[in-house]
């Protein structure tokens, strides 16, 4: 998955006495501290904020290489020198595994603090000592809106809002964690916990429409929650001229062979035997053309086996991670993903962005993004043959190819970074808005604790949307987007 561009801001104080001055993450400050101006925190913490611009606190377990760090990453770009805007990031440590990027946040000036007890699991203890610390951190930076991604950050950090008595909480669903391989019991529990948190939440922002109707069939909240806001991208980091040739040969693939790739890590979500199984059945209708994986992960000696079993070596090229993916992607002539649940995947954005037609399994989010027959096509999951069908296809009609390729390119200028950070934009404006009304109500009636946030739900509900909406219609009731 390629890297977000950079940001920065003010932060917020912090007790010293909490530094782990031993722990230093790629150059980052020690974990526990906010980066980089302690004297400039300190002031902050004696009441010398700009109290006119909006304090937003974005929580993520772990800034691990994927789609919701990019997005959590564009967004504090988004709003690092923004006027109105004061918005600081939270992370935990890097989930084992997976390749770490929290540097990225420090390399591109985004305020950011590593809290150790955020991890990205259920463990009670770590669990419960997360939720004091980041209530800790919330109260100090007198929040007017967090904002959590991923499950268990979604959990621990709504709690903790809850705790310090944030005025909003907003909680982005990068794909509900509902999957068929899920135990019962597990899925059991992950339901309640969302269901709870999400009485306390102001805002769902889901990232497409399957997961509206996923989250209402589970009793997750309610309708007037919900708020669809599409992932977006860097149109033109993947429009960029590359030297094809060049690159290949960079990559070792031949400079000359049609070239399928996958953009993903090797694991179970990402689902890459199925791809590779694809590729086996390609390969004896069209010998010369080869495939490639750009992405890491706990499957990768799966991967490496299964290969080896079909006799692939030299067919299928398994790069690792890359943060060069906007060079990789304009030498494919097909972008195939064997995902097995998915929210809205970064991976199709930027093949699309790049001209490129998409063979991929239809689930989740992926029907929002690929027009079946337009600008690709969407295959059964589990049905390698199927995805090998229709990248034939592709291969040797070279013509529907380029078409679907263009297409895809047209329809990616929906999926603009700067079309997502508006609408985030616009969400918080509406939020804050809303807030400013419930305190002063409150101010004149001497309300507070669950009451102010009754209150403040209510309010959100009757503000005028800041931003421009359309309705998003689920059975006969009306959710709202924005479409700024």
């Amino acid at each position: 998955m390629s890297s977000p561009s950079g940001a920065k801001g003010d932060g917020t104080a912090v007790e010293e006495t909490n530094m782990d001055r031993s722990a230093v993450v790629r150059g980052g400050p020690p974990r526990g501290t906010w980066s980089p101006h302690l004297r400039l925190l300190r002031r902050n913490a004696q009441g010398g904020k700009d109290h006119a611009k909006i304090r937003v606190l974005l929580v993520i377990t772990g800034l691990a290489s994927g789609g919701a760090t990019n997005v959590v990453l564009d967004l504090a770009r988004s709003f690092r020198d923004h006027p109105d805007f004061d918005v600081h990031l939270l992370t935990g440590p890097c989930p084992p595994g997976r390749t770490d990027v929290t540097h990225l946040a420090y390399d591109l000036g985004v305020e950011t603090r590593v809290v150790p007890s955020l991890i990205n699991r259920l463990q009670p203890l770590a669990n419960l000592k997360a939720v004091a610390d980041l209530r800790r951190i919330m109260v100090q930076g007198n929040y007017d809106i967090v904002h959590t991604h991923s499950s268990v950050a979604g959990v621990v950090g709504r709690l903790a809002a809850r705790a310090a008595r944030v005025p909003a909480v907003v909680h982005h669903v990068h794909g509900w964690a509902l999957h068929e391989d899920m135990s019962r019991p597990m899925r059991v529990l992950y339901v309640a916990l969302e269901s709870l948190c999400a009485r306390w939440t102001t805002r769902i922002v889901v990232v497409s429409r399957p997961d509206i109707a996923k989250g209402i069939s589970h009793r997750i909240g309610k309708e007037d929650q919900y708020r669809l806001i599409y992932n977006g991208i860097d149109l033109e980091k993947f429009q960029q001229p590359v030297d094809d040739r060049q690159v290949r040969m960079e990559l070792g693939v031949d400079p000359d062979c049609k070239l399928v790739g996958m953009i993903g890590r090797l694991d179970r979500q990402k689902n890459p035997l199925d791809f590779i199984r694809a590729a086996a059945m390609v390969t004896e209708i069209c010998p010369q053309v080869q495939f490639l994986i750009a992405g890491d992960g706990p499957r990768r000696q799966e991967c490496e086996r299964l290969i080896e079993e079909l006799a692939l070596k030299g067919k299928v090229f398994l790069l690792g991670y890359r943060s060069d993916v906007a060079r990789i992607l304009p030498t494919l002539t097909i972008t195939a993903m064997s995902s097995l649940w998915e929210g809205l995947p970064l991976a199709f954005l930027e093949a699309m962005s790049a001209g490129k037609p998409i063979v991929a399994n239809d689930v989740d989010g992926a029907g929002d993004v690929v027009a079946h027959g337009t600008t690709g096509f969407l295959v059964e999951k589990r049905r390698p043959e199927q995805m090998a069908e229709r990248i034939v296809c592709l291969l040797e009609d070279e013509t529907l190819c380029g078409r679907m390729g263009r297409f895809a390119r047209q329809r990616a200028v929906d999926f603009s970074v700067q079309r997502m950070a508006g609408q985030v934009e616009g969400l918080y404006r509406e939020l804050h808005f809303a807030g400013r009304q419930v305190r002063s109500g409150i101010k004149e009636e001497g309300r507070s604790g669950p009451n102010l946030r009754r209150a403040a739900v209510a309010a959100v509900q009757e503000a005028p949307q800041q931003a421009v909406a359309e309705p998003v219609r689920h059975g006969t009731s009306s959710l709202w987007r924005s479409s700024s």
